[in-house]
């Protein structure tokens, strides 16, 4: 008899390696980055935190409470940039900075100037390895 798997099976085991996860939240940024929606970021950075070994395994490495962290990837409001910062380095990558002349945007999306003032923007950031 095969033993099907669930697709959030199949998802947890590609996400335990570092660099599909890397890769995943690469693309996830980039939804972001289109659509701003804060929650559905932070539930896929703790998709990956928990095919990683879970939230209380980073919340020690971090130093902080498994409580305080899993609340911080389930709010609707993005963590300090430092904390994220530190979630991030500890999942085995870092924000980096490029210039949006340098990314060919997707056909389905017009790249146009980013506003300026208060308001959402359409900053590209990315996901890199310390390599």
């Amino acid at each position: 008899m095969r033993k099907y798997r669930t697709w959030h099976e199949i998802l947890m085991e590609q996400l335990s390696d570092t660099d599909d996860a890397i890769d995943y939240l690469q693309v996830t940024l980039e939804e972001y980055q289109v659509d701003g929606d804060t929650s559905f970021f932070l539930s896929e950075i703790r998709t990956v935190v928990e095919a990683q070994g879970g939230v209380s395994k980073l919340a020690e490495k971090i130093n902080i409470e498994p409580q305080v962290l899993s609340d911080m990837l389930t709010s609707k409001v993005a963590p300090r940039l430092d904390t994220f910062s530190t979630i991030l380095r500890t999942l085995g990558c870092r924000l980096s900075i490029e210039s949006i002349a340098a990314v060919s945007p997707s056909p389905e999306v017009e790249d146009k100037d980013p506003p300026i003032g208060p308001g959402p923007t359409r900053e590209r950031l990315s996901v890199a390895t310390d390599s």
